[in-house]
């Protein structure tokens, strides 16, 4: 009997991590609940990602994700999050093609942001790369959109194809990036807003998408 209890036990924990890992087309990081939705930039000497109060695309009220590096070398040196919790699963029988979300640069520099997704964990881990989105330094919200296809993620050392890499991805990241050589960033002094980070599906879909939900957002954020 004790070990028909200790088995079911482990099966339960299998599936919560399943659960857990179970990426769905729609699903969005708004960070209204006033946590950092399970993203983190490394701790340590880093300074630290903030869930700021108000402010955010939706105005007062609306909160959002602060990211903040300190250039040079070191912990912190690189504007980088990555999350190793929600953003996992199998993006391609999920059907997400891409993830949407709200940018504010309130640095000096102008910032290439883009999507990475690693295969492991480690600093020099392969994975892929998304195209940049150039976004200015003038302290306002940009939509941004970044499409997750063979034709548009560039490999970075070698990963598995994208068909089978995309089924379980250790890693996603956000991060400042100007060339297209690595997953982890550029070492720069600046300061990134992002909020309702958003797994979308085809691009057919896409627009439909973008017109509705971002209202909705912003009207449910406003009656909160």
């Amino acid at each position: 009997m004790n070990y028909r209890f200790a088995f079911l036990a482990i099966m339960t924990c299998f599936a919560l991590v399943r659960a857990s890992h179970a990426l769905t087309v729609g699903q969005i990081d708004d960070f209204q609940d006033g946590t950092l939705a399970n993203w983190a930039n490394g701790g340590g000497t880093a300074p630290p990602l903030m869930n700021i109060p108000t402010g955010g695309p939706g105005g007062a009220g609306d909160r959002y994700l602060q990211i903040t590096s300190i250039g040079g070398g070191g912990p912190g040196s690189r504007l980088t999050a990555f999350n190793r919790d929600q953003w996992l699963g199998d993006y391609i029988t999920a059907g997400v093609n891409g993830i949407d979300m709200d940018l504010l640069n309130a640095g000096t520099a102008t910032l290439s942001i883009r999507i990475a997704f690693k295969q492991d964990t480690s600093f020099g881990g392969p994975g892929y790369l998304s195209a940049a989105f150039l976004l200015a330094p003038d302290s306002a919200w940009h939509h941004a959109l970044f499409s997750i296809t063979p034709g548009t993620m560039i490999p970075i050392g070698s990963p598995e194809p994208f068909n089978t890499f995309f089924t379980h991805p250790a890693e996603l990241r956000i991060i400042n990036e100007v060339g297209s050589t690595n997953l982890n960033g550029d070492p720069i002094v600046a300061q990134l807003g992002t909020d309702n980070i958003r797994a979308v599906p085809e691009p057919a879909t896409w627009i439909l998408l973008s017109m509705a939900i971002p209202i909705a957002l912003i009207l449910r954020k406003r009656q909160t």
